[in-house]
Order: C-alpha cells, then sequence, then structure tokens
C-alpha cells in the first residue's frame, strides 16, 4: 500500500476547509409573539392577559462585525419600528449589507429617542413619528389588560436611551444570505422584579392602579403606586419606589439578540 506523504495531507486538509464565502447579512428586528399575539393569561402570575395596539422602538446605529474586526454592517439611520405589526416570525428588515464570510458573533445597536430626520418603518404614521419626537420618546406601547371581564388600558412612552452591545449573534455568512435578529422582549415591562433571573409577568399592581376607575392606567397613577409595602417589586439598590418608575427601568432592558441571546446595554 503507498504511502501518502504528511505533507500532502496537510494540503489536502486546507483544501478541505477554506474561508467561508461572502455573502449578505440581514439584520432584522421582531417583537417575539408575546408582542405580535400577546401575552395569554396562562403566562402571567395572576392571570391576566395582555395585547398590544402599537409598541414603537426607535433604532439605530446597527452594527454587525466579526469578533474584534471594524464593522462589516454599519447603518446609522434612525427608524421607527412597529414590532407589533406581524411578520410570522420572520422580523422586519432593519439594514443589510454585503459582507465577507464567516460568523458574525458581535453585533450592536442603539434604541433611542426620536431624532428629527428619523425615518418611519411598515406601518408607523407620520403622526406618530411627530409625537415621539414631541414627547422625547424611544418607545411608545399601547394596549390592554383583560381578566374576569374587565379590561384595563395603558398609553405609556419612554425616554431611555440605551446602547445594545456585545450581542453575541449566532449569523454564519457562507455564500448565502445570512441573518441576524433584533428581539424585542415586551413582556418585561410587567416583570415584578428588577433583579431576579425568573420574575414573575404580572399586572394586578399595575391594574390597581386605576385610581379614578376609568379603565386606563396613567403615568401619574402608577407613579402614585408606592412599592414600599410590597412583597414582589424588588428594587435592589436602585432607589425606585413607585410603579411608573419601576417599568420605566424595565423599558431599558427590552433588547436581546437571536431570540433569548444577551446583549450588553449601556443607558446613555
Amino acid at each position: 500500500m503507498k504511502k501518502v506523504s504528511t505533507s500532502l495531507l496537510l494540503a489536502l486538509a486546507l483544501a478541505g476547509c477554506g474561508e467561508s464565502a461572502p455573502g449578505t447579512l440581514e439584520i432584522r428586528v421582531y417583537g417575539e409573539s408575546f408582542i405580535e399575539e400577546g401575552i395569554p393569561a396562562s403566562e402571567t402570575v395572576d392571570g391576566w392577559a395582555v395585547a398590544f395596539d402599537r409598541f414603537l422602538i426607535a433604532l439605530s446605529d446597527v452594527q454587525a462585525a466579526q469578533g474584534s474586526n471594524p464593522p462589516a454592517l454599519s447603518h446609522s439611520q434612525q427608524t421607527i419600528f412597529d414590532v407589533s405589526l406581524s411578520t410570522m416570525m420572520q422580523g422586519t428588515l432593519a439594514a443589510s449589507a454585503e459582507v465577507p464570510g464567516g460568523r458574525y458573533d458581535q453585533v450592536a445597536y442603539r434604541i433611542e429617542p426620536v431624532a428629527a430626520g428619523a425615518t418611519a418603518g411598515p406601518g408607523v404614521t407620520a403622526a406618530s413619528t411627530e409625537a415621539m419626537i414631541a414627547a422625547g420618546e424611544s418607545v411608545r406601547v399601547d394596549g390592554s389588560a383583560s381578566k374576569d371581564g374587565k379590561t384595563v388600558r395603558f398609553s405609556w412612552g419612554f425616554d431611555k436611551a440605551v446602547r445594545y452591545h456585545r450581542c453575541h449573534s449566532t449569523a454564519q455568512v457562507d455564500g448565502g444570505p445570512a441573518r441576524s435578529q433584533l428581539t424585542i422582549h415586551g413582556d418585561h415591562l410587567f416583570y415584578d422584579d428588577l433583579f431576579a433571573e425568573e420574575p414573575n409577568v404580572a399586572f394586578d399592581l399595575i391594574a390597581a392602579a386605576d385610581g379614578d376607575a376609568d379603565g386606563a392606567v396613567t403615568r401619574a397613577e402608577l407613579s402614585a403606586q408606592d412599592l414600599s409595602t410590597q412583597a414582589r417589586y424588588q428594587v435592589g439598590s436602585t432607589g425606585i419606589t413607585n410603579l411608573w418608575d419601576f417599568i420605566a427601568y424595565q423599558s431599558a432592558t427590552l433588547g436581546h439578540i437571536d431570540g433569548e441571546g444577551h446583549c450588553e446595554t449601556e443607558i446613555e
């Protein structure tokens, strides 16, 4: 039997594991089923079902890179997306570019107050854009929660400016198109603990804050809801004392990557 040289084996191995081919990298934004379809009563600790009419986020400075390399995809334009609109788990295109092949494991983006010059994504009206600019909002949510025949509406705007970075995406470009998903977790707004690994999703305390019993809970009513007597709603060392500030804090934790993947966050 003829022997094959070590050098030839090495050459064959190197030829068989060549570099990944260039292709298209798509960055999409997705509100997951809890935003698109609502949070069912079975997912809340107190039996409330939550539905969103709108869930607007102002997205900008989307970047994707391989490791410590400079970003191969960089899209600075701020766009308002309504992630409550059904996309059948595909998400709405936020940015795309032709990039070298390889694993794009470093993704970053910002959700920050809408500025002049922002564009409106699919289904977002000019009036909504102008209202968010006037109010200095980065996130706007409108919806309702229902339980035992009772419905409580909410319409909240948040002004946090948050950079999500070091998002470890699973996108792999190798000839064909690849995709990375910026996933927005709307259930975080209803968590009952700021730092627990597995907080409950709850609405009872929010509903109880409707002081004038008009079926709509406002920022002022939530601000009047004292948390100091609550067994849940732990705030750690944040100094938060009321329910509005508690929910606003959670509005800076909405962003994830590729479903349940985590990002580092920096409030700016």
